[in-house]
């Protein structure tokens, strides 16, 4: 019983000390910085809830910087019978972004980034325009996640 026990402390240290660091662990050296995102207001409905989603808009007074969204939607044909109908469609999401520091109101860094969706054509309307809705909202999340990243990137340089 005794030869158990100490079998198990000795690889319990082994593994305490191997130097694994969980991911769910927060970092003090990275630190989150407050952002207020605007967004365009000529801008698809849709694009501005799945921003309003997606990230966490502070308070315009609170935060050292602002970030201007701008969102363009391009739908294309991907797959074309030779009856001329199309079966497949691309939704392509371009995200450009400005982002702006408060005290100067000086551009501080500008990018963009994108998102791609394709869906399929059916008989029926309805499913037709619910099918292009994912569509679009799958491309929008996938462009606002990459342009979280590179905004937070940007700004913990």
């Amino acid at each position: 019983m005794t030869k158990k026990i100490l079998i198990l402390i000795f690889i319990s240290q082994i593994l305490l000390a191997c130097g694994f660091t969980p991911t769910y662990k927060i970092l003090n050296s990275v630190k989150n910085i407050d952002v207020h995102y605007e967004i365009d207001p000529n801008n698809l409905y849709e694009a501005r809830q799945v921003l309003n989603t997606l990230v966490q808009n502070k308070n315009k007074d609170k935060v050292k910087f602002i970030t201007k969204v701008k969102i363009k939607e391009n739908e294309s044909a991907v797959n074309v019978n030779s009856s001329g109908s199309v079966n497949e469609y691309k939704i392509e999401v371009l995200v450009n972004f400005e982002i702006f520091k408060i005290e100067d109101g000086l551009l501080f860094y500008k990018s963009q980034s994108r998102g791609f969706a394709n869906y399929d054509v059916s008989d029926s309307e309805y499913t037709n325009t619910l099918v292009k809705k994912d569509a679009l909202e799958r491309a929008l999340t996938e462009s606002i996640q990459l342009m979280n990243i590179i905004v937070q990137s940007k700004l913990n340089e």
